[in-house]
This record gives structure tokens, C-alpha cells and sequence, in this order.
């Protein structure tokens, strides 16, 4: 069974939604899932959620992504617009943060009575390959969008929450853990490597000197993706992403449930129905472009500098592999946003624009990037001096220059704020943009 077969089956239905706003890197493998499956697909942002333009649509994919600031660029308009959505019969499909997005508790949609399980009860920081199994067999038959595929597959989770079993009537589990990966990582321990390790794993050991859970069984059994009703509408949510680039045989489960949550809402929304997308971004000037290649030439420096440090490298071509204790995924992300930017921006350039057309934004970009980047440089070094004499954590204190530099550059949480929530927030309306532009462009692949 290949699972590059089934990869460009025909797709007969509508074309998805997807909520575009903060998915950043995630937004881009979903865009690249979706071409890879020639699912046509329309990117909306919040204020053409907020405005109507779900009801033109049968499926909402949720790429991941932080929940929280997710919920924060819907706003009170676009959550409203999304429950009716739901609840009139469409359909969601949520990976990872946006998983996490529909899930009961702060910071979320309460779709689901479903919350995420409590930190010291979960796995919290793994990444890389998983095997996910069909729920329940071999009592019941698999899911229906298990069609087709083997009954053990491969796919990959990207530090992602968990959720508590479901018990409310309503909810079911699609899939759980089955195994891990070549890939698989514990923290920054790759499993691999532990293969030939001489006598048992010392897991405890090792946990109490992380201070997390690192035992990869603890994953084993739990739920993988659940599935729930809210008023008429179905939503499908997962941690393991689907979409993840060469991930074959995730790519078909996530067409496959595509292709099952359409069917869903086919009753209950109609075609046709529903406002058009809100009007369309101004296509960039030629001067916007400068901005954006001098922006991408100073991330590209910070990354130069962390790699000459010692303080990451490239995982795969869109993702930072770093040192525990430091951030790394905001850097690698915008690297990675503002390198397609770099790419596609060209193509999107109205060459009789002298001035405007994202102009002020691209020159705002450069400045904020130009002190983010300095300060961060001046945040790393101080990092790489601290790990000389004690653990770093992400967040928590390690000395008055550092928590000052923390604290102006991400805020105090794990979820980015401070300049680095300003920096990703510019690109990602650079982003949409971009996205957008080329929806409409004439005889455009709806999702390149």
C-alpha cells in the first residue's frame, strides 16, 4: 500500500476555509498539505470571519498555532461568526493550537467539554515521529476517514498538549498513541539514541533532574484525535500534524477527513449561501520588497549567530532545532515567514505603484526586526553565559539582565509576547496578504 497513491485523488466538494490569522509556519505546511492534495482552499483572516464569509463554506481547517493569541485576533465578531458557524452544521478541523482552540477552559472557544490534561500529568515537551492507532479496535470497526489506510500510521507532533479522556456524551476518540518514531525526541533527548543504552532507561532519574515528565510511554494509549458534535456542527481536532511535509500517510488521514467532514455538513449548509470575502489587501508596491529583503537579512544574521554559538540548528528546512532552555521556534519562525515572504513578494508587486501599497508596513517591519535582532543577540549571549552555572528554564527567573531582556523581548509566558509578539503579529499580516493575493490572482492555484 503506497501512500503516495491516494495523495491527488479528485476532490468533488466545495473548496475549504482556513483561518489564516496567527498560524504563521504552521499556516505554511497547511498551505503546502493542501497543494500537495489539490484541496482548493480560501485563507480568511478574523475580519472576514467577523463579516460573514464562513457561510460560503462547508469546512473551517484551524492550522496550529497559540491558541490564545488565535482568540485574541478573532474577536468578539469573529467568535460569534464561528460558533454560528458550528453550530449551524459546519464542520472544523483543528490541528495542534488549533486543536486547542476549540477545547473547554481559558483562552479557548469552549466548542468541546473537553480540556487540555494538566501539565504534570502530561508528556510537555516532545517533538517528532509518533504511530497513531484507530480508537477501540479490534472491538469496533475504525474511523470512517481510516478508509484505506494501515491500521497503524506514521505521523509527527510538534510540542503539543494533550487532551483529558473524554467522558461527556458527544465525544470520541478517532485515534491514539500508539508508538514513537526514529525522530522522536524527549526534550532535547533524541530517542534514537537511546537505543543501545547499556541496561534500563533511568527515566525517574532523568526526570527529576529535568524537572518533567520525559518517559515517552506516559503518551502511549492516550487520545491522539477525538471527534465531538456541537448543535448541529462536527468538529475533529488533532495533535498530531497531519500536515506535516513528507508525512505521506498523515497527509492522507487529513484528506480523508476533509472528504468525511464535508460529507457531515452537506446537510445542513447549504452551497451558494453566505456574504463574499471582505475586500481584498492593496497589491505591494516595488519599494515594499527592499524593506522586506533587508528585514529577512537580519533574521537571517541572528540564525547565523545562534548556529556560530552553538545554540541551534536546522531540524528540517522550516524548523530550528535549539538548546533546551532557550527559545528557538520564535527565532526559526520568523526566519522561515519572512523567507517565503522574500519569495513570493516579488510576484505579488504592482510595478506602477511609485509609493503606498504596504510600503509604511514593510519599512515599520525592517525597524522592528532591526532592534528585535539586536537585543536578542545581546539576550542569547547572556543565555549561553548563565547555562555555565545553572539550568535555564524559558520563562522563570536566572538573573536581573536576563529577566529584563526576557521580559522586553517575549513578555513572561510561554506563549510569545513583548517586540516578539509585535514582530510576528506585522508578519502575519504580511502574510495573509500575501495569501489572499494570490487566491485571486487570474488562473491561480487556490493554495500554492
Amino acid at each position: 500500500m503506497s501512500p503516495e497513491a491516494g495523495l491527488r485523488a479528485s476532490w468533488n466538494a466545495p473548496p475549504v476555509a482556513v483561518l489564516a490569522d496567527q498560524s504563521l509556519v504552521w499556516g505554511l505546511i497547511c498551505r503546502d498539505a493542501l497543494t500537495e492534495l489539490e484541496v482548493p482552499a480560501r485563507f480568511l483572516d478574523a475580519t472576514a470571519i467577523g463579516g460573514g464569509a464562513l457561510e460560503r463554506f462547508r469546512v473551517l481547517v484551524v492550522p496550529g498555532g497559540w491558541a490564545g493569541h488565535k482568540l485574541r485576533a478573532l474577536g468578539d465578531g469573529g467568535r460569534a461568526a464561528l460558533l454560528r458557524f458550528i453550530a449551524g452544521g459546519g464542520s472544523y478541523l483543528g490541528f495542534c493550537g488549533g486543536a486547542g482552540l476549540a477545547l473547554n477552559g481559558p483562552g479557548s472557544l469552549d466548542l468541546v467539554p473537553v480540556r487540555r490534561l494538566p501539565v504534570e500529568r502530561r508528556l510537555p515537551n516532545v517533538s517528532g515521529a509518533v504511530w497513531i492507532a484507530p480508537a477501540g479496535e479490534p472491538e469496533s470497526a475504525p474511523h470512517p476517514a481510516w478508509q484505506d489506510l494501515p491500521r497503524v500510521l506514521p505521523s509527527h507532533i510538534w510540542w503539543p498538549s494533550q487532551f483529558e479522556p473524554p467522558r461527556a456524551a458527544g465525544v470520541s476518540v478517532v485515534a491514539r498513541y500508539r508508538a514513537v518514531g526514529r525522530d522522536f525526541c524527549a526534550a532535547d533527548l533524541p530517542l534514537r539514541d537511546l537505543a543501545d543504552f547499556p541496561g534500563p532507561i533511568p527515566w525517574a532519574e532523568w526526570e527529576a533532574r529535568y524537572g518533567i515528565h520525559l518517559d515517552p510511554q506516559r503518551l502511549m494509549g492516550e487520545p491522539a484525535i477525538i471527534e465531538a458534535t456541537h448543535g448541529h456542527g462536527r468538529l475533529v481536532l488533532s495533535y498530531p500534524h497531519l500536515e506535516t511535509p513528507g508525512d505521506a500517510w498523515g497527509r492522507r488521514l487529513f484528506r480523508n477527513l476533509l472528504q468525511y467532514l464535508d460529507r457531515q455538513a452537506a446537510a445542513h449548509v447549504p452551497l451558494g449561501a453566505g456574504k463574499p470575502q471582505s475586500v481584498l489587501p492593496e497589491p505591494p508596491c516595488p519599494g515594499s520588497l527592499y524593506h522586506l529583503e533587508r528585514a529577512r537579512a537580519t533574521v537571517d544574521d541572528l540564525i547565523d549567530f545562534g548556529r556560530r554559538h552553538l545554540l541551534w540548528d536546522w531540524r528540517t528546512p522550516w524548523l530550528l532545532n535549539w538548546r533546551r532552555g532557550l527559545r528557538g521556534l520564535e527565532y526559526g519562525s520568523m526566519a522561515v515567514t519572512l523567507g517565503y515572504l522574500r519569495d513570493v513578494w516579488p510576484h505579488l508587486v504592482d510595478s506602477g505603484r511609485a509609493a503606498g501599497g504596504w510600503l509604511q508596513p514593510a519599512r515599520q517591519l525592517e525597524a522592528e526586526v532591526k532592534e528585535f535582532c539586536r537585543r536578542a543577540q545581546w539576550l542569547l549571549l547572556e543565555e549561553k553565559v548563565s547555562t555555565q552555572a545553572a539550568v535555564l528554564s524559558k520563562i522563570g527567573s536566572v538573573n536581573p539582565t536576563v529577566d529584563q531582556l526576557r521580559a522586553d523581548l517575549f513578555g513572561s509566558h510561554m506563549h510569545h509576547g513583548g517586540r516578539c509578539r509585535g514582530v510576528l503579529d506585522r508578519i502575519d499580516r504580511f502574510l495573509i496578504a500575501a495569501w489572499q493575493l494570490r487566491d485571486q490572482a487570474p488562473g491561480a492555484n487556490r493554495t500554492r
